[in-house]
């Protein structure tokens, strides 16, 4: 917890309450505040951060769970007393995104090699975690779903049985949509898969 609160230059209907720096980790790329916790999916920090926010005032970190080798866990979802983190390739860390903007240019599954039907060396955990969060301090993993590819993005959880997320597959020269199967967490399961037609190089589709 760091004694320092700094104050916005600018701020229109806002006042700072209150200011944590994550367990030295203070960057975030999405974050998900439940039962009281804010879960924080990492960019650079790998991982993901648990933030103790019942008292605004006095946020302060208590866990932090790292992601595996050449992974990222940059986006989250909590629902009950279950959390969905995304595994996927450390984008920022590889060669082809030196420069930042390449990331967003072009086909992502073409340029990290994953749209090649006979998928490259893997150094990079690719799938989707859950955990039992019924101890929101103390995630533990229950469950992991792989996939073979670059992995999981963006990803939509409101409870009940179906799960939503963006996946870079193998075959695919960008992320397509994906239906998951939450019906037993301990087993999360691909449930359905939807791609603009062109997408699927591995069929030998081509773009219209």
């Amino acid at each position: 917890m760091s004694v320092d609160r700094p104050e916005p230059d600018y701020a229109r209907n806002m006042r700072l309450v209150g200011h944590c720096d994550q367990g030295g980790r203070p960057d975030g790329v999405q974050i998900i505040v439940h039962r009281g916790y804010a879960y924080i999916g990492h960019m650079f920090s790998k991982g993901f951060s648990v933030i103790d926010v019942r008292d605004p005032k006095n946020p302060r970190a208590v866990n932090y769970l790292a992601a595996p080798p050449g992974t990222w866990n940059i986006h989250l979802q909590a629902h009950d007393d279950l959390l969905l983190v995304v595994n996927a390739k450390d984008m920022f860390a590889a060669t082809e995104f030196a420069d930042e903007r390449a990331y967003y240019r072009g086909q992502l599954g073409c340029v990290v090699g994953t749209a090649q039907a006979t998928a490259a060396r893997r150094d990079w955990t690719a799938g989707l975690a859950v955990y039992d969060i019924s101890r929101p301090a103390a995630p533990r993993r229950i469950g992991f779903m792989p996939v073979d590819g670059g992995g999981i993005h963006r990803i939509w959880y409101v409870g009940g049985r179906w799960a939503y997320v963006s996946a870079l597959l193998d075959g695919f020269t960008d992320y397509i949509f994906m239906t998951v199967d939450m019906a037993d967490p301990e087993k999360p399961r691909a449930a359905g898969r939807y791609w603009i037609p062109g997408m699927n190089l591995a069929a030998r589709e081509a773009p219209a």
